[in-house]
């Protein structure tokens, strides 16, 4: 019987050397961590790899020298064998095995002649664990997608930062020193002003620039959900952890966390933020071992923190830790010389955005931008010029267009500068018509308190839109 199955093996690989040395093709098939069965052209086995014991349970001897043709007619090697067709990913339970196996199944074809079939075969229950663990992954993945929402590098550098009047360039200058430290950075500014964008343009300067950008905004995510969004937890924290989350902080790890709206953070979460500042690690929720983070941190706020530090609602020596470096942006109002630059930036964006072809302002239209306060600064600014691009008619912008901008009260309007009479005209037509309504009778009666006549403030409201 030996003497057979030598002269079988001997002839299998003498034809196998042509593609490659026996001497070379066996290592690697014993080294192979899947089970491998190799017969020849007649269903004898010739060889069986070590895996193939362990996975079945089957010493070789159970196998080599057998004719699977005979013991296994109908399994996927003689049917293989009989057809020459390659039989992939089939459940298979041997006859003298109990393991359920997962099979896949070659011929073997040297110069057009089937010399026998390789099979490789798995644990069909090992493969249902690793289904359950990719099924997982999955799942992981698609947090970590939801997290990575959050994450980029920075859109904007201070080539995207619009202005040249001296208090704002010096804000500018400024952020570009700041750029090249490693220190923590806290921007100061009512809402509005632009604090997102120097944070963006403060990273993209930075040694970290090609590390993430993370932003976080304290006021949007609720209190009870802070703490898990910027550590994250470990599986089975609390009820509903089914699994393990990375927080905002790990997620910028050797990049960038901004940090928006800081007077919001509450003060426990403020203490845990003062200890990656101060240590540089962290815990997770649910955690015992610390996780180092090397991130650097820039804060921004519109509220005042050294006020929120007298009231007892914001941490001492965080508020100190934070301002290491500050930059107050300036509002709109105290930049009046970048207040037509931003709109003509604004326009060409709501241009291209709407499909419009606006060429610029009415020298009215520049008047009223102008002299206009601006309590929500770049931000309304830039609102304002999308809605009179979208509701324009003409081919250029005048204070017709621009109906809906009035100061909230009369006081308002700086008496001790000079002010263009028809944004005075059209405050005060408004005012008259706030106070007596818009009735025929209230206007009998604004008209009256302008010392106009009726039909003149029908063409002044007309005119303005009002």
């Amino acid at each position: 019987m030996k003497t057979d199955l030598f002269k079988k093996k001997a002839a299998f690989w003498q034809t196998i050397i042509s593609l490659d040395s026996k001497e070379g093709l066996v290592p690697i098939l014993d080294s192979m961590e899947h089970g491998v069965i190799v017969v020849d052209s007649k269903g004898w086995v010739v060889y069986v790899n070590p895996s193939f014991e362990k996975i079945t349970g089957l010493k070789p001897l159970h196998r080599l020298g057998k004719n699977l043709l005979k013991i296994a007619p109908g399994g996927p090697i003689s049917r293989v064998l009989a057809t020459g067709k390659s039989i992939y990913n089939e459940k298979y339970q041997m006859y003298d095995s109990s393991v359920e196996l997962i099979t896949y199944n070659d011929p073997i074809i040297i110069n057009g002649k089937i010399i026998g079939v390789i099979s490789v075969i798995q644990d069909a229950n090992e493969i249902e664990i690793l289904l359950k663990k990719l099924e997982g992954s999955k799942k992981t993945i698609k947090t970590l997608s939801n997290k990575f929402a959050h994450v980029a590098k920075a859109k904007y550098g201070f080539g995207d930062i619009v202005g040249s009047s001296p208090k704002f360039m010096k804000c500018i200058q400024m952020a570009n020193q700041i750029a090249k430290t490693e220190s923590t950075v806290l921007i100061l500014g009512e809402s509005g002003t632009g604090k997102e964008l120097f944070a963006h343009a403060i990273h993209q300067a930075s040694y970290r620039n090609d590390k993430p950008f993370v932003r976080v905004n304290c006021a949007a995510i609720p209190s009870n959900l802070l703490e898990s969004e910027f550590f994250g937890y470990e599986k089975g924290a609390f009820t509903g952890a089914n699994q393990q989350k990375m927080g905002m902080f790990e997620l910028a790890n050797e990049g960038t966390i901004f940090l928006d709206e800081i007077g919001d953070m509450s003060f426990n979460l403020q203490a845990k933020l003062l200890r990656i500042l101060e240590e540089g690690d962290m815990y997770r929720v649910g955690g015992i071992n610390p996780i180092n983070i090397d991130v650097r941190v820039i804060a921004a706020t519109n509220r005042n923190l050294f006020k929120l530090v007298k009231q007892g609602k914001f941490r001492e020596d965080l508020y100190y830790r934070i301002s290491v470096l500050n930059i107050e942006i300036p509002v709109l109002k105290e930049r009046k010389d970048d207040i037509l630059l931003l709109a003509e930036v604004f326009l060409k964006k709501a241009n291209r955005k709407l499909g419009k072809k606006i060429s610029g302002f009415s020298k009215d239209a520049k008047e009223i931008l102008e002299f206009y306060h601006w309590p929500g600064n770049i931000r309304e600014l830039r609102n304002a010029i999308e809605r009179s691009v979208a509701m324009a008619d003409d081919d250029i912008l005048t204070a017709q267009d621009l109906y809906f901008i009035r100061p909230e009260n009369k006081k308002e309007i700086d008496f001790k500068s000079l002010v263009p009479l028809k944004v005075v005209e059209r405050e005060m037509i408004k005012c008259a018509l706030d106070k007596f309504g818009i009735s025929v009778e209230g206007k009998k009666k604004a008209a009256d308190a302008l010392g106009i006549s009726l039909r003149s403030l029908y063409n002044k409201i007309k005119e303005y839109r009002l």
